[in-house]
């Protein structure tokens, strides 16, 4: 592969200009497939685990997404097809599509990181369409580059503050997610939060102010020219538990606290109440066959998240949404007994 694994991709870009024909016709499976009148479905044996049944995989050119019912079990866009049929991550699957089919990739941002000690921080502004750190963004801005990973952490972190006990947060819980006051740098004041990428590098941290704020000052502050979009909070720890639960999406990193302390270790945070390109590709790459469950806020920002973030991931995957009964209730807010009502507990989990 002529890229290197810091080549930048633009997932998007990639997607819009090759069509799932084009694979297939790079592949050789184009002919072996049968055309519906209208020319815009294909039907025929799988060419990813080349299997004989003409009816098990299928492809929707409009729409330019497949699917097959067979050994795969599985369906998706052009760089889910290219990552199951080379057995290469996501990223990999789009470089080698990007160096097949775009002579001229898409130029890399500039790189707007340096160590995050170096960094202003930005404060989240006070509006109700998204409940945590609502930074907005252009699309185009959203979706471009990486975070690059830290080449350190916050030390002398104070794990004991009395707001982290307030918010119901156990030891075990606050040692698990590195949890802890910070009393100097650009984090002074706040509760830092670790952020780190798909495969678990650290690329920044999230100030939470404890209590109240003062008129007119953010709850949350992140570093500048940091993606939230880019990433999926706790997806690294998320992926690494039982496969057989679906992924539970929810909006805040509180959220994502308080179902995986109450034993739902399957939980990520979208940071936020809009699911961007870059996180919808994230999970569907970690979904498993129990598919996923949006559980948002119930406000008319999450409720209006939700619709959206299932319209979309339904395409891809079984998914469902739930929502706690009352205005403005959160899975924060709920008791283990709530939760139980809403989630698949799995086996040994704190809750059956």
């Amino acid at each position: 592969m002529a890229q290197t694994k810091s080549s930048w991709v633009d997932f998007k870009l990639i997607k819009s200009k090759v069509s799932i024909v084009q694979l297939l016709e790079r592949y050789g499976a184009l002919e072996s497939l049968a055309k519906s009148s209208n020319g815009d479905r294909l039907s025929g044996a799988c060419p990813i685990h080349g299997g004989t049944n003409k009816t098990h995989f299928r492809v929707s050119v409009s729409k330019n997404c497949w699917n097959c019912f067979g050994q795969c079990q599985c369906g998706g866009n052009i760089i889910d097809f290219v990552a199951k049929k080379e057995d290469v991550s996501f990223r990999d699957a789009a470089l080698l599509i990007q160096e097949w089919f775009m002579k001229e990739p898409a130029p890399a941002p500039r790189n707007r990181t340096a160590a995050f000690e170096e960094l202003a921080v930005k404060e989240e502004p006070s509006r109700q369409s998204t409940r945590v750190l609502p930074e907005e963004q252009s699309e185009s801005e959203e979706e471009s580059g990486e975070n690059p990973a830290l080449s350190f952490e916050l030390a002398k972190l104070d794990s004991a503050h009395p707001y982290l006990k307030e918010r119901g947060l156990t030891a075990e819980t606050i040692a698990t997610f590195g949890l802890g006051h910070c009393a100097k740098g650009v984090l002074r004041g706040h509760i830092a939060i670790p952020i780190h990428n798909r495969d678990g590098d650290l690329v920044g941290y999230a100030g939470r102010l404890p209590g109240a704020p003062e008129k007119g000052q953010g709850k949350y502050k992140l570093p500048k020219g940091f993606k939230k979009s880019l990433e999926v909070f706790n997806l690294h720890r998320a992926a690494l538990s039982e496969q057989d639960a679906p992924l539970v999406v929810v909006e805040g990193f509180f959220d994502c606290f308080a179902l995986h302390q109450a034993g739902y270790e399957r939980v990520v945070a979208l940071m936020g109440s809009s699911l961007s390109d870059t996180q919808e590709q994230t999970i569907i790459e970690t979904v498993g066959d129990e598919g996923v469950i949006v559980f948002f806020d119930n406000n008319e920002a999450g409720r209006s998240g939700a619709a959206e973030a299932v319209w979309r991931l339904a395409q891809q995957t079984f998914v469902r949404a739930v929502l706690a009964e009352g205005e403005g209730r959160q899975p924060e807010n709920l008791s283990p007994d709530e939760m139980r009502i809403f989630l698949p507990f799995p086996e040994g989990g704190e809750l059956e």
